[in-house]
């Protein structure tokens, strides 16, 4: 009886609704910040532009608890790395075997990224979207004069993201802007975030010998699901997330489905990005699997428009590499999680409790 208590605190917490905390006008700020970008591409004739465009937009997706101060130079950290994570990504796809050279680059920058996001206490937290930056980049092969249009899409797509940092209010509003909150200035690393940095660096580097083997179809899923649970600041919040990201996912590729059958081509695939993107905003903060559900179709659509595939193909890919990423990242967690009850007591990091 003294178990039940807890398995049914665990599962309950998988379908926890939290509160809507002004997520309207994050939705607002990362549905414009996608669209306008997009619908530039488009216009101007540069739809190979369209992925590096929409990872610079998701600098809009920073801060959005913080007073808009604090909001705005979040987004500009989060941003610049964004930009540099394309740029490399960009760089790697091309050359021939960039999925082989994914592998130590990849590591490497995700173990950079999460130093940077937990130093700079950056929300959301993790380094999910400065992993996804560059593998995707990396996975689509381009020629070498492609790269400073790729850099100058994203860059663009982050600086139209700050434009619209400051509108819209938050909680925090009115508030002091907690200084503590962007602390690159000391790059001390403590115990939590070494061990942090040391789970994406193993975890990211199997996601990456996995991608290389397999010769799966858009290998970004790999690392991107792989970055997700890792996040969690401790193996239950991991566990957590990877059952809300299955369920999620599932219901998600039934929309995908149903998204995909349509054949959006042009605007109106880039309508229906934003729109998802806008309900995904609204959604995430409250319940990571609510938020899947449009998350997922909006980013089989994205990949779609740079690498397009049958829908069977998709959806069975996008399956086969959430459970691959799913595993890394478990078996990541695991090993790299403090077992022993330690003998004296070590001072929390703050923002480590932060993880949703």
């Amino acid at each position: 009886m003294t178990n039940a208590t807890p398995m049914r605190s665990w599962w309950a917490a998988v379908f926890e609704l939290g509160p809507h905390a002004g997520a309207h006008w994050t939705a607002l700020r990362a549905s414009l910040a996608i669209f306008v970008p997009l619908v530039a591409c488009v216009a101007s004739g540069r739809g190979e532009l369209l992925l590096y465009a929409a990872i610079g937009a998701f600098t809009a997706l920073y801060g959005r608890h913080e007073a808009a101060r604090v909001r705005l130079a979040m987004q500009a950290q989060a941003g610049v790395v964004l930009v540099i994570g394309v740029v490399i990504g960009a760089l790697v796809a091309t050359v021939p075997f960039r999925l082989w050279l994914l592998v130590p680059v990849a590591a490497a920058w995700a173990g950079i990224a999460v130093v940077l996001a937990e130093r700079g206490r950056w929300h959301p937290a993790g380094a999910l979207n400065p992993v996804f930056a560059l593998t995707a980049s990396a996975t689509v092969p381009i020629a070498p004069g492609t790269v400073p249009a790729a850099a100058l899409a994203a860059a663009g797509a982050a600086a139209f993201a700050l434009l619209l940092a400051l509108p819209g209010g938050t909680a925090r509003d009115g508030d002091a802007p907690d200084r503590r909150r962007l602390s690159w200035r000391e790059l001390r690393l403590t115990y939590p975030v070494r061990r942090h940095a040391a789970r994406y660096l193993l975890g990211i580097a199997a996601a990456g010998f996995a991608v290389a083997t397999s010769g799966i179809g858009h290998p970004y899923w790999t690392f991107v699901t792989a970055s997700v649970p890792m996040s969690a600041p401790n193996l239950r919040a991991c566990v957590i997330r990877a059952v809300q990201r299955v369920i999620g996912t599932t219901a998600g590729l039934g929309v995908a489905a149903l998204v995909l059958a349509a054949r959006p081509t042009s605007y109106a695939a880039i309508i229906l990005i934003a729109a998802l993107q806008a309900c995904t905003e609204l959604t995430t903060g409250r319940n990571y699997s609510l938020g899947l559900v449009f998350f997922t179709p909006m980013a089989l659509l994205l990949g779609d428009l740079m690498l397009p595939a049958s829908i069977g193909t998709l959806l069975t890919q996008r399956a086969i590499e959430t459970v691959i990423g799913l595993t890394i990242a478990l078996a990541a967690t695991v090993i790299t999680h403090e077992w022993r009850i330690p003998t004296r007591r070590t001072p929390p990091d703050d923002h480590l409790a932060d993880h949703a």
